[in-house]
């Protein structure tokens, strides 16, 4: 890890998102993100099935996850929406 990913993973919460693999469920992703204006630095979609699993980086904010991670469970199709711990 170069110390400028060292010093982003410190900076950054990780969200893992598992949803039905839905067009709809992507765009609504997104809308909400750019809503909050939270684009994420990086991010990771993976497919298995008819679930897909959505990693995220985000630069910490000074206002909790909460709100959000709270409005991402409540999209259709969405299982499950979570804050990774960090390593370390």
């Amino acid at each position: 890890m170069t110390a400028t990913e060292a010093s982003f993973a410190e900076r950054s919460t990780q969200i893992e998102v598992e949803a039905d693999v839905d067009l709809g469920v992507t765009s609504r992703l997104l809308d909400l993100l750019v809503i909050h204006d939270r684009f994420p630095q990086r991010m990771n979609l993976a497919r298995d099935g008819r679930t897909m699993m959505v990693t995220m980086s985000l630069l910490e904010e000074p206002s909790p996850e909460s709100r959000l991670l709270a409005k991402m469970r409540a999209i259709p199709g969405v299982r499950r929406a979570d804050t990774l711990a960090m390593p370390g």
